[in-house]
């Protein structure tokens, strides 16, 4: 009787899973990093979503990075874009990330978090702006961005 208990609690508490939750959506980061600039140059913080190849071209002649978003290769037809850019930071150091994105009834939720320089960290005087863009299945809902802060 005890095997079988302890088999029962190990099962329970003991194992990871490693599949995705049913309504976890799948996603690759495209690019991630800091852009660097003039504040001019640079994107306001925003979150985005980009569901075509015609838009996702207008935003890069916009912004005028050469080469930063050059690697994205995306099939449009059956994914999207969902990016995140950080406001426009004084130091380096500073990081966003995209976390999770979950399918709701109502939409995708794009769970989001931005990680601050620790008060031992050397950073440099730059103006810099974090930035995460990740590929996912292309789904015809719509996308709320939400920072982790404001999970409730």
């Amino acid at each position: 009787m005890r095997i079988y208990v302890s088999i029962f609690l190990l099962i329970m508490f003991g194992c990871k899973s490693t599949t995705i939750k049913t309504n976890e959506v799948f996603f690759q980061t495209a690019s991630k990093g800091v852009l660097f600039g003039d504040e001019d140059e640079l994107v306001s913080q925003s979150n985005i979503s980009f569901t075509n190849a015609k838009d996702w071209k207008s935003f890069i002649e916009k912004i005028n990075v050469p080469n930063t978003f050059s690697k994205v290769t995306i099939d449009f037809s059956k994914q999207q874009l969902l990016c995140v850019f950080d406001t426009i930071r004084n130091t380096s150091g500073f990081i966003i990330e995209i976390e999770n994105i979950f399918v709701k009834k109502n939409g995708l939720k794009i769970i989001y978090n931005s990680i601050k320089p620790s008060a031992k960290e050397r950073v440099n005087m730059v103006v810099t702006q974090p930035y995460h863009i990740v590929i996912a299945n292309n789904r015809e809902k719509t996308v709320t961005f939400i920072h982790k802060d404001n999970l409730q």
